[in-house]
């Protein structure tokens, strides 16, 4: 009878493992080949496969340029009609012609016996006045000849506005002349002699009447 050594029971024990792992690993190994022999289930779910068309997108265009936009303007407001009567301006009277004298008659005028007082009065004035007096004498002279629907008793160079003397010529543009007790606008051109103190050349022409409400404004007066 033989006797086991405790070589030969270590020997033994280690084979025998290694049949154990032996047979593990093999058993392993058909399981692993069943599953992946395993069937396709129909009834899985199925991922979908969508082909995607990369399409390119369309070129941008410019856009034209914006046409120029006018700036908003407030409406108009509508115009509101007047209804006010319309105010009449006061018409200017024309003044007629000019009447140019052919005849000079201030001198005698002066040389006549009824007017020694105006004779002997006139070498008291302030020589430029004086002229204008012997103007005036001329002026309603003038217009009586003219017309004799005037009897002219007084005549005002200044009445409505100043005289303007040039070269001579005494302008009066807004005299007066009285006839009857009325007064009227008078325009003259008186052109005399500082030396002589006589009337060489005369025009004037006759207006309208003057309003008597503007007779003391212009120290016109009905009688004198």
């Amino acid at each position: 009878m033989a006797i086991e050594t405790f070589a030969d029971s270590k020997t033994r024990d280690t084979s025998a493992g290694g049949i154990v792992i032996s047979v593990l690993l093999h058993v392993l190994l058909v399981f692993a080949l069943i599953a992946l022999a395993r069937p396709f289930r129909i009834d899985e779910p199925v991922e979908d496969v969508i082909d995607l068309e990369l399409v390119p997108a369309p070129a941008i265009q410019p856009s034209a340029p914006d046409a120029a936009v006018p700036p908003l303007q407030a409406p108009a407001k509508p115009a509101i009609p007047d209804t006010r009567a319309p105010v009449e301006k006061p018409a200017v009277p024309e003044q007629p012609a000019m009447q140019k004298a052919t005849t000079m008659l201030s001198a005698g005028v002066l040389a006549d016996p009824r007017s020694k007082q105006t004779r002997e009065a006139l070498p008291t004035l302030e020589i430029a006045t004086r002229l204008e007096q012997i103007c005036n004498l001329e002026a309603m002279a003038q217009v009586a000849k003219w017309d004799s629907n005037y009897k002219p008793d007084r005549v005002v160079a200044y009445a409505m506005a100043d005289t303007k003397v040039k070269s001579g010529i005494i302008s009066a543009d807004g005299a007066a002349m009285r006839s009857e007790g009325n007064w009227y606008n008078l325009v003259f051109r008186c052109g005399i002699s500082p030396q002589t103190q006589k009337v060489e050349s005369f025009e004037f022409s006759v207006g309208s009447l003057i309003p008597r409400d503007q007779w003391s404004e212009h120290n016109l007066t009905p009688v004198h």
